[in-house]
């Protein structure tokens, strides 16, 4: 039985990489889960691969559940779980794209590095042979942004009124900031009208 040797690399960070071996009759899913075992990301988002071309050009998409609706069976995705690597893998150097969450919208390019002809004896796939460079944090665009979930705005809010009632209370440099409202706040205090 064949094992693909991949290379998995974020598009957004070249340096840092991941080399995974599966078997060639192992699923789509199970290189899913080991990628994201690899980079340390959850499991909690939606992904898809595509299969690509040399010049990283998107053509067929293996889902990891299928959103379609409607019952044409010529309209449905192809899913990870029933998906074997081995029906799609066509190039010795085949190339995928990988995307996962399609919020944050992490890419990751796969390229086939490499097949052998026997799995290893003793040896469990998929595997992670090879981790060069440390993965971004997960949700490091969302904190980037500034993102907050509803729960978070609710308590921000909240203690924003609070101080802002009380005659005593002070709105730090930082909270204001946050708020868009430092550059108000002291054209206010200093008197100064807005000049356009």
């Amino acid at each position: 039985m064949a094992v693909y040797k991949f290379k998995i690399s974020f598009e957004d960070y070249e340096d840092i990489f991941r080399v995974i071996e599966i078997k060639s009759t192992q699923t789509f899913l199970d290189l899913h889960k080991a990628i994201l075992d690899s980079i340390g990301f959850d499991q909690k988002q939606m992904a898809s691969f595509y299969m690509s071309n040399d010049s990283w050009k998107r053509f067929q998409e293996i889902t990891l559940e299928d959103m379609t609706e409607g019952d044409e069976p010529e309209k449905k995705l192809p899913i990870m779980s029933k998906s074997k690597l081995c029906d799609y893998i066509i190039d010795p150097h085949q190339k995928m794209i990988y995307i996962y969450d399609f919020i944050e919208l992490w890419t990751i390019l796969i390229e086939l590095n490499g097949i052998e002809i026997k799995e290893k004896a003793g040896v469990k796939y998929p595997v992670c042979t090879k981790t060069v460079g440390l993965s971004p944090k997960q949700y490091a665009k969302v904190q980037r942004f500034g993102l907050v979930d509803d729960n978070e705005f609710d308590e921000i809010t909240k203690n924003y009124l609070d101080k802002s009632e009380d005659p005593g209370g002070e709105i730090s440099d930082d909270e204001a900031d946050e708020f868009g409202l430092f550059e108000d706040d002291q054209g206010e205090a200093g008197g100064e009208e807005d000049t356009f």
